[in-house]
């Protein structure tokens, strides 16, 4: 094996690690509280957070603080009332790069838990 080998096996395995973090392609908007925002999902790339990652970034200007804390509550809010029947919740994301970006996360573990469920499992 030479040392072009050896790379495009490195590329390759970056790029298959990289795919399983990235988040889908396909934009969905969603309003809330007459502010529109593109939501973003994706598997969180912190290995001590593993989970699904839920990102709202709002179109348009950039949100001052009460209004991204009145809006962080009212999507959390949201989201747990839509995943209350799966016995799921989101936790606040507080690995968001981006600040005007509103994050949310559900746990592996709760994911988990819910296939078993789904299943018959105890």
């Amino acid at each position: 094996m030479n040392w072009k080998d050896i790379k495009d096996l490195i590329r390759e395995e970056v790029h298959e690690a990289t795919w399983l973090y990235e988040p889908l392609k396909e934009e969905t908007n969603v309003t809330a509280d007459n502010t529109t925002f593109i939501m973003l999902m994706g598997v969180n790339k912190n290995p001590t957070k593993l989970g699904l990652k839920i990102q709202f970034t709002p179109k348009g200007n950039a949100l001052d603080n009460e209004t991204k804390a009145r809006l962080r509550t009212l999507l959390q809010s949201k989201l747990n009332d839509g995943l209350r029947e799966h016995k799921l919740q989101v936790s606040i994301d507080t690995d968001v790069p981006n600040p005007n970006v509103i994050g949310f996360m559900i746990d592996l573990a709760s994911i988990k838990d819910m296939v078993v469920r789904s299943i018959g499992g105890s």
